[in-house]
């Protein structure tokens, strides 16, 4: 599974665009329409595994810490690069930790 952010650019109020596939391909193009007409400044795309919690048998995704954060560059290109998340990051920061 893949977990997608785009996190908005107006930081007046708080935005943010986000979703869940099966395949990173479409995860990705999610996220770049975004970048490409200026809703998102970046993107993330991190990999996620299905379980069910214990106490409620409710499903959810667990985030593998492996994902790509997207910029577009100043040439218009959007470009992905891998990072991997410290032990120490925390997921309600809504961003990976600095690239690895």
């Amino acid at each position: 599974m893949y977990l997608w952010t785009a996190p908005g650019r107006d930081t007046a109020a708080i935005r943010r665009a986000s979703g869940v596939s099966d395949d990173q391909s479409r995860a990705r193009q999610a996220a770049e329409l975004l970048l490409r007409t200026g809703q998102a400044a970046t993107a993330y795309i991190e990999c996620a595994y299905t379980a069910m919690t214990a106490a409620t048998l409710n499903s959810c995704y667990v985030r593998t810490g492996a994902g790509w954060w997207a910029q577009l560059s100043q040439a218009g290109q959007i470009v992905w690069t891998p990072f991997t998340v410290s032990a120490g990051w925390r997921r309600d920061a809504g961003q990976p930790a600095d690239p690895a």
